[in-house]
């Protein structure tokens, strides 16, 4: 509760001075105006925009321009970026720099796989706190982008086509704002796009599929804006969006006021903010960074929703392959709303397999809890993996539903462990301490074993205890 009431607190303070519509304009990018509770960009001189370069070969960048009038610099910076290369641009979001981890460690990864031009965008000192602040200077940042791009293409001959911007947060925004106004970037990737006063926005103000001839967008944090989560938007705003684990609530983040961006910067954790606003929001950059050189592939299948996925409606790919959410979405011509599931943690990648876990009819009364699960096979056993997105409960002739991975490659099925964890607190009042389980079918997405039944023949699956299935027949 103190920490609603210091939210309150510090929106009031940080609103109170809303303005009426204004205009600013800073020569040579353009005339900019606040929207509502979005200010107008502060100056270039705030802002403080640097550009770095960086290539094969060389340990830190190799040309970097910045400040207020870098564009009277831009020649010599020009000079360095070669034509002959595809150029990759990182754009970090807000709090954030253009040394923030994940920049660094992405930054790494695209000189890894191929001899590109990469360009960090660097203004952080205009990605501060307050958040519509930033937000308004996200234009301005565009509109410089967008003119060193122009530039680069005019004097240093490189093909817009040729050119793939990468963005995060607000930083996925500004690729959009920076897009917009150019014909045509090759690429943008949204890496879970910042949602707070851009979603519902004209499209010439957001990310939209005709900022690039290629849009894809990650999301990882889609949930309702709280200030502890939902930071990115849940709107489609590619011409491929990818939605792992739902798009929102990533496994293996806790999400709760004393991990949130805003508790930390009411406690003074300025530091721990800088490198992540949430969990769930960060998520996107690593799962792009690790689709760049990973021999595992984040296989995703074209559905309307994540029920749909998560009843198993959506298995399989087309003759052409599925599409893979990361580095290589653009390798195939599939176009839409695509959802798959990750690990809870690195490598995100993995085996996926389609489960339903279905209780028996002779339960009496109510279980309240969650199951996690092992899946046995000829190669293995996987790890144990959280099967559940939430504490349910169960009912007799209830069944949960999800599509789970494991970095092990188990071979055929041979069984399953299941594990019951009570629930406690008010919900769990009068339930059971156990589960009856009726059956579990498994399903590998990846080959053609098809759809297993192991009998549990009501077996009781006391809390925190294992159940293991093997047979295939009685059930």
């Amino acid at each position: 509760m103190a920490v609603f009431f210091g939210c309150l607190l510090l929106l009031s303070s940080a609103f109170a001075s809303v303005e009426r519509r204004n205009t600013v304009c800073y020569n040579p990018f353009g005339c900019f105006s606040s929207d509502g509770l979005l200010k107008a960009p502060q100056s270039p001189d705030i802002i403080d925009t640097y550009f770095r370069l960086y290539v094969r070969g060389h340990s830190s960048h190799i040309n970097e321009i910045g400040g207020a009038g870098w564009e009277r610099e831009v020649t010599t910076f020009t000079n360095h970026v070669s034509a002959t290369k595809k150029t990759k641009v990182l754009i970090h979001g807000f709090i954030n720099n253009g040394r923030s981890p994940w920049v660094i460690q992405a930054k790494n990864e695209l000189l890894k796989k191929g001899d590109f031009n990469v360009i960090v965008v660097d203004w952080g000192s205009g990605a501060k706190w307050p958040y519509e602040q930033a937000a308004g200077n996200g234009f301005l940042v565009g509109a410089e982008l967008a003119a060193l791009l122009t530039y680069i293409r005019d004097h240093a001959h490189v093909k817009l086509s040729d050119v793939h911007i990468i963005g995060h947060s607000l930083g996925a925004q500004v690729a959009g704002l920076a897009g917009h106004s150019l014909t045509k970037i090759g690429r943008i990737t949204g890496l879970d796009p910042a949602d707070p006063f851009f979603s519902g926005k004209p499209l010439n103000r957001r990310l939209d599929p005709n900022d690039a001839t290629f849009v894809d967008v990650i999301h990882t944090d889609g949930s309702n804006f709280t200030f502890s989560q939902g930071f990115g938007t849940h709107d489609n705003e590619g011409d491929v969006d990818f939605f792992p684990n739902g798009g929102e609530h990533q496994p293996g983040c806790t999400e709760d006021p004393g991990s949130s961006a805003l508790y930390n910067l009411l406690h003074g954790g300025f530091g721990v903010v800088a490198h992540s606003l949430t969990c769930s929001h960060s998520r996107a950059t690593e799962f792009f960074i690790e689709s760049i050189n990973s021999p595992c592939k984040f296989y995703a299948h074209k559905c309307s929703s994540i029920t749909d996925f998560d009843e198993g409606r959506c298995m399989g790919c087309p003759d052409g392959g599925c599409a893979a959410m990361g580095y290589d979405a653009d390798a195939t011509s599939l176009r839409g709303t695509f959802y798959l599931s990750t690990s809870t943690h690195a490598p995100f990648c993995g085996h996926e397999y389609y489960m339903e876990i279905v209780i028996s009819h002779s339960v009496h009364g109510h279980s309240y809890g969650e199951f996690y699960v092992q899946l046995l096979g000829t190669k293995g056993q996987s790890e144990e993996l959280k099967f559940s997105r939430h504490m349910t409960f169960y009912i007799p002739d209830s069944a949960e539903r999800h599509v789970i991975v494991t970095h092990t490659d188990i071979g055929d099925l041979t069984g399953v462990k299941v594990k019951f964890v009570r629930g406690d607190g008010v919900k769990a009042t009068g339930s059971e301490h156990e589960v009856r389980v009726r059956y579990v079918t498994v399903e590998s997405t990846e080959n053609t074993q098809g759809k297993v039944k192991f009998c549990g023949h009501d077996a009781h699956i006391h809390e925190n205890h294992v159940a293991t299935l093997h047979s295939t027949s009685g059930c």
